[in-house]
């Protein structure tokens, strides 16, 4: 069942005009995108910076609407100004830098936020609370201050903020881009655990390739389209489309593309490093 249907989305920008002034040009940010996310699912968007992977995200939850086409969630237009309130209690976005989603001065107090705002009584915020921080393993840090957590830890509360809300699906607008490698580690780990234990739709807006590999479904962008979509295998074995528009592969699939065109016997492409070690293995034999 598909939960988010995105018809032909068009989204144009003003900007101004650099060659005249006092001058604007359209842009087109989005040129008639159409996909399909399904409830439960794990989708990975993938682009460069400016190719609109941002803006789709806006448009899951109705914060900015389509110039043109259509965009359901659950079968709702996000168009529907009644239904906005409803739209963003299922689907909960969360931003590339934490600091600019944690407004509490106490854990427990940050993630108890949303709830409140929406009017959940103080009896069941307060298991929502506790579930949330449970789900992304910050419960212990519950009275802690935000200011004194690593980068990882800050996403980890703000994911959990998003869930006390009990959305349907969550939206990941690069959530690891301003962390290190342990941070980045704690966040997947987390993302991949909230979709597979709990249900919760995922779509994760990221450009390292390595996130997308446990993807249900990669979507890739370019220039405001849609170049290619498919399972991680699909779209990842297209190693010449992607790297005429400048974009990367995973380095073991990359690793792999490079030994086969050396002649090295391999059938498909690897995702992990585990699997290309077992073929190069077999080769060796």
């Amino acid at each position: 069942m598909d939960f988010i249907t995105a018809q032909n989305l068009v989204f144009r920008y003003l900007e101004e005009d650099e060659t005249q002034v006092n001058t604007k040009v359209v842009r087109n940010v989005l040129d008639d995108v159409s996909f399909n996310i399904k409830k439960g699912e794990f989708v990975a968007l993938l682009g460069h910076n400016g190719c609109g992977k941002s803006t789709i995200s806006k448009h899951l939850n109705a914060m900015l609407l389509p110039d043109s086409g259509k965009v359901y969630v659950d079968s709702l237009d996000t168009a529907d100004e009644d239904e906005d309130f409803t739209i963003r209690k299922k689907v909960g976005l969360v931003l590339q830098n934490p600091d600019n989603q944690l407004v509490a001065s106490v854990v427990e107090e940050d993630v108890a936020f949303g709830p409140e705002n929406i009017g959940i009584e103080p009896k069941e915020i307060r298991r929502r609370v506790d579930n949330a921080l449970k789900a992304v393993d910050m419960y212990d840090y519950r009275n802690q201050p935000p200011h004194k957590l690593s980068g990882g830890q800050k996403q980890r509360v703000a994911i959990a903020g998003i869930i006390a809300m009990e959305p349907s699906c969550i939206v990941l607008d690069e959530p690891t881009a301003m962390l290190d490698p342990k941070g980045r580690e704690e966040v997947m780990s987390t993302i991949k655990r909230l979709n597979r234990e709990q249900g919760i739709t995922i779509v994760l807006i990221t450009h390292y390739m390595e996130e997308a590999v446990d993807a249900d479904r990669v979507i890739v962008m370019d220039d405001g389209k849609i170049l290619t979509q498919g399972t991680p295998q699909e779209v990842f074995s297209q190693v010449e489309l992607l790297k005429r528009h400048r974009l990367d592969v995973p380095q073991v699939t990359e690793l792999c593309y490079n030994l086969k065109a050396r002649g090295v016997d391999i059938d498909t492409l690897s995702l992990h490093s585990d699997e290309c070690i077992e073929k190069l293995l077999e080769v060796l034999k």
